[in-house]
């Protein structure tokens, strides 16, 4: 009688840190004072830094209240000091530091500072100054803490360069994708619901009604805010390269589509109701907020639907290793 064994397969996911030997010793070396020292010099340096480039981050400041598409920038900080504290007891405890890397990047953040002049306002200005600070930044924790480490926190370092306001020109090619985007899922979204509509470019004329899709309705504020929320969730709550990628690849349609939805509700309500729906109301003005929130849901369902793939996914490969593993086994004991 042949028994058969049952396998338990468990999925394990987590971070796995980096073997320090892995790291050549060239860019990473004891640390040859306490890691006490270390942390107040970190400290030291970051302070300083905050100091030489405390023009260009009052202008940021001013620019995420001035340009609403830019007010989540205040957060981007916190986000990034929060993946740091969650490594916390391993940073503090490291013992090696990589000096050379972390003076290169720091040489390079300095220097382009300084052959910007980021004083005149420019946002193009602006944008090569706070690249340069966190350049600065990346340098100063390399520096201090070395490259095992940084690979540790890599993401809440990279989230930094969210701080870095987008280039004019980047920023307008960005505007003018939703805006298509979003004229082209409304235009479709009137034929399926037989509203008869007459097209020219991005003016939709209906019976009592035109609405024209401006580069301020494409909705460029919520995109940008809902593909940081899925960078965030897809770190915090996905552990597969693959889920990260797709959550945020899933959000960008999905707000390109929820931005058309509200200008196809706003526009039928100011037609068939009143025009002051689009005109001046607290619907337009703040209709938003609640699409936003229900956005939120759409994106944690999708965040759990790829969890729950993740683990599927997981299990039937550690079940094909089991059996690999068994089939070699055997294999080698029939020999």
């Amino acid at each position: 009688m042949q028994h058969q064994k049952e396998i338990q397969v468990g999925v394990c996911c987590g971070t796995i840190e980096p073997a320090s030997s892995s790291v050549p010793r060239i860019f990473s070396k004891t640390l040859p004072f306490t890691p006490t020292h270390r942390n107040v010099l970190f400290a030291l340096l970051v302070l300083t830094t905050c100091v030489a480039f405390w023009h260009p981050l009052v202008q940021l400041i001013s620019l995420t209240q001035q340009q609403e598409h830019y007010s989540h920038m205040v957060l981007i900080p916190g986000v990034s000091l929060y993946v740091l504290y969650r490594d916390r007891k391993t940073l503090s405890s490291s013992t090696e530091w990589s000096p050379w890397l972390g003076l290169l990047l720091m040489g390079a953040g300095g220097a382009c500072y300084w052959v910007t002049d980021a004083g005149t306002g420019d946002p193009d200005h602006l944008s090569t100054a706070m690249l340069a600070f966190v350049v600065m930044c990346w340098g100063i924790f390399l520096f201090c803490f070395g490259l095992v480490r940084c690979l540790r926190v890599s993401f809440g370092l990279l989230f930094l360069l969210f701080l870095v306001p987008l280039p004019s020109h980047l920023l307008d090619a960005i505007i003018r994708f939703l805006q298509r985007s979003s004229a082209e899922v409304t235009a479709f979204l009137f034929s399926i619901l037989g509203i008869p509509v007459i097209r020219e470019g991005f003016l939709f004329k209906l019976s009592n009604f035109t609405i024209h899709i401006a580069e301020a309705c494409s909705g460029i504020r919520s995109t940008l805010a809902l593909v940081l929320t899925s960078l965030v969730a897809g770190h915090f709550l996905l552990h597969s390269l693959w889920g990260k990628i797709s959550i945020v690849a899933l959000i960008i349609p999905f707000a390109i589509i929820k931005n058309a939805f509200r200008i196809v509700g706003l526009t039928l309500v100011a037609n068939y109701v009143d025009p002051i729906y689009i005109t001046n109301s607290a619907l337009h003005r703040n209709g938003g907020i609640p699409l936003f929130l229900i956005s939120l849901v759409v994106l944690f369902s999708l965040v759990w639907l790829l969890r729950r793939l993740e683990i599927k996914v997981g299990s039937h490969f550690a079940i094909d290793g089991a059996r690999i593993a068994q089939a070699e086994k055997l294999a080698a004991g029939n020999h």
